[in-house]
């Protein structure tokens, strides 16, 4: 409930809040200030309640989306004036760029399981519990879970040790990131401009009048529900259900370092091999990834299978991630801001609605739900590329602007 509610207030402040914020505040100071609305969530996790939580996750939520707007217009500022300056590709340097984020942004996969890991203790297995490793994996459902011993509520002093440090981490960031993040104000980004708020609020609307923006949104879903699917069912239905809550930290480790190599790796091969096949390639990855999470059955004594898959979710997610924010930044270079709530939106739709189905469905069946979704955005997907190769974007751009 309460992540749902995360979700769904991001999807509110994916219309409204973005690009407002990004006008009046500039990128940094839209990023110091989102990074705020994170605290009370963690606060709520010391007395977790339906009426703390809820409305702390809305706040997060208010926050998240022009965050991760804020991020992304940043990154693509910075990489138009590196690459103007080196007289470089435009895209290649995008996606450069967004590669060393994820690289930095993945790491925290390493240090926070690494901290959970070290943290948590193994579970007690209660007299009426079960072993029985059939409900795991994609068999799993949550009406079934009480009776997993593997699922078991750990102690509160693990879970506010766990908060603390998280708690001290945040404030670092904002700390780090006021303090020394260049503002671009040498480059023309100002404080304060003069701006039409409605126009502003109805911009990221607008953006899903562009063709190209309506065939990506089948894919940009996809990549929230595939990250809400590691979240809500590789942990707990693979990880946590077979081998134990304490095993989660130390497994995910291993996903992190592989996203944040996965990142910086994939983001500098772009340039030489081209967006298409390393897309391609991460797109097979996860394809692979979700076909033998569908058809295994998880045992303990095959431990190398878990650290097999977190390799194929991280090599597919980070692809995922910095190639679709390189080809937003990319092709809706006129509109960064819209088009970057657009997806922030979509990829929360698909957190939303996975999150919001987690008590209702069982895993299997969102893992083919989510792989329905896969194959329509890849064809939504390949239509886009199509129309960029033929120049066919720049002729909708020169129609819209031609439109009063």
């Amino acid at each position: 409930m309460a992540l749902s509610s995360v979700f769904g207030a991001i999807i509110v402040s994916c219309a409204f809040i973005p690009t407002l914020a990004i006008r009046k505040l500039t990128a940094k100071w839209t990023l110091c200030l989102s990074m705020f609305c994170y605290v009370p969530f963690i606060l709520a996790q010391f007395y977790p309640r339906f009426y703390t939580l809820i409305p702390a996750g809305c706040l997060l939520g208010l926050g998240a989306a022009p965050l991760w707007a804020a991020q992304s217009t940043y990154l693509t500022q910075v990489a138009y004036i590196y690459a103007n300056i080196t007289q470089q590709s435009i895209e290649a340097i995008i996606v450069r760029f967004f590669g060393i984020f994820y690289l930095c942004w993945q790491s925290a996969e390493l240090w926070g399981n690494l901290i959970s890991g070290l943290v948590l203790s193994p579970p007690e297995i209660l007299p009426n519990s079960t072993l029985d490793y059939s409900l795991c994996g994609a068999n799993f459902c949550a009406s079934t879970s009480k009776d997993i011993a593997n699922l078991q509520r750990p102690p509160d002093k693990e879970i506010f040790t766990i908060m603390g440090i998280y708690l001290s981490c945040i404030f670092l960031a904002i700390a780090i990131t006021s303090l020394f993040l260049d503002p671009l104000t040498m480059y023309g980004e100002q404080k304060g401009e003069e701006t039409n708020v409605g126009q502003l609020v109805m911009a990221t609307f607008r953006q899903l009048k562009k063709f190209n923006q309506l065939l990506l949104v089948p894919l940009t879903m996809f990549i929230g529900m595939e990250q809400a699917n590691f979240a809500a069912d590789l942990t707990q239905a693979f990880i946590s259900c077979t081998l134990g809550i304490n095993e989660i930290g130390f497994t995910l480790v291993f996903f992190g370092v592989c996203n944040a190599i996965s990142s910086l790796t994939f983001g500098f091969l772009t340039k030489k091999f081209g967006r298409i096949w390393i897309l391609l390639l991460g797109l097979c990855s996860i394809t692979i990834l979700y076909l033998t999470m569908l058809f295994w059955a998880p045992i303990p004594d095959k431990k190398w299978m878990f650290y097999l898959i977190c390799f194929f979710y991280a090599v597919g997610d980070s692809i995922l991630q910095i190639q679709v924010n390189g080809i937003y930044g990319a092709i809706f270079s006129d509109s960064k801001e819209p088009a970057f709530s657009n997806y922030r939106l979509w990829e929360s739709m698909g957190y939303f609605v996975t999150y919001s189905l987690n008590t209702t469905l069982c895993a299997r069946t969102k893992l083919i739900g989510a792989l329905s979704l896969l194959a329509v955005g890849v064809c939504g997907w390949l239509i886009v590329e199509f129309r960029v190769k033929n120049g066919e974007i720049s002729h909708e751009t020169q129609r819209e602007e031609a439109t009063p």
